[in-house]
C-alpha cells in the first residue's frame, strides 16, 4: 500500500509538470523560531533555530502555481525549572536548569501559491513531518557544586510522523531571489494517548531566502 501511494504522488507530480506552463528548482534555507502550544507548555519559550532544502515551482499560470518543497527543519522548545526540587531535595536554593529541546524533522510541505501582484504572494497548503531525532541540552545556570554544567542526550526519533497547516507570503526581489515569511501550526497531538484529553501541538514561525535554479 506504501509503494502504490508514493507511485501515485510521483505520477501524479509529473502529471502536473506536464502540464505546467513553467517549472522552476530552486534551494533555501532560513530561520525558524518554533515552541509547541497547548497543554503542558507553562514556562515553555520559543527557541531559534534553522532549516535548509530544495522546492519544485511548478506554475500553471501568473496567479497560481503549487510549490512541493523537502527540507531539514529543526524544530523544539525551551524552557528553565528547578531540577533539584523535582527530585525532591527540600533544600534546594533555587537551583536553575535551562533544558533545549531540540526536534530535527525531514519536513514535506505542499503550498499552493497565488499571486496578488508581480511581486507578493499568498501560500497555503499541508505539511508532513517526519522525526529525525530529539537533542536534549541541560544546562546548569547556577553552576552549583557537585553538579555538571551541562549535559546532552540524543534519542532516535524513529520517523514519527507530524502533520499540520503551513501559511505564509512569498515576496519576488528579483529574478533568482524571493523571501518567504511563513507560520506552521501542527494537528498532530503530541500528547496522545495521555491520561485527560491533553493536547499539544508543534508551532514555528519560519523565513527563508530562496533561489530559483533556472
Amino acid at each position: 500500500m506504501g509503494k502504490r501511494c508514493r507511485l501515485t504522488f510521483v505520477l501524479f507530480t509529473f502529471c502536473l509538470i506536464l502540464r505546467a506552463q513553467e517549472t522552476r528548482f530552486g534551494v533555501k534555507a532560513g530561520l525558524n523560531y518554533s515552541s509547541i502550544v497547548g497543554d503542558l507548555t507553562d514556562g515553555v519559550k520559543f527557541r531559534f533555530s534553522g532549516h535548509g532544502g530544495v522546492f519544485l515551482e511548478i506554475e500553471f499560470s501568473e496567479k497560481f502555481a503549487l510549490q512541493p518543497e523537502l527540507l531539514y527543519s529543526s524544530q523544539g522548545f525551551q524552557f528553565s525549572s528547578d531540577l533539584f526540587a523535582i527530585d525532591g531535595n527540600p533544600n534546594t536554593d533555587g537551583g536553575d536548569f535551562r533544558t533545549n529541546v531540540q526536534l530535527n524533522y525531514l519536513t514535506i510541505p505542499l503550498l499552493a501559491k497565488f499571486g496578488l501582484s508581480e511581486r507578493y504572494s499568498v501560500e497555503f497548503g499541508p505539511q508532513f513531518g517526519f522525526l529525525i531525532n530529539q537533542v536534549t541540552k541541560i544546562k546548569n545556570l547556577d553552576e552549583r557544586e557537585g553538579s555538571p554544567s551541562k549535559s546532552k542526550s540524543t534519542i532516535s526519533g524513529n520517523f514519527q510522523s507530524d502533520f499540520g497547516v503551513a501559511v505564509g507570503l512569498g515576496i519576488r526581489l528579483n529574478e533568482q531571489f524571493s523571501l518567504s515569511p511563513r507560520f506552521y501550526l501542527g494537528l498532530r497531538n503530541r500528547l496522545n494517548g495521555t491520561e485527560g484529553n491533553l493536547q499539544n501541538y508543534n508551532a514555528a514561525i519560519q523565513v527563508s531566502l530562496d533561489y530559483s535554479i533556472r
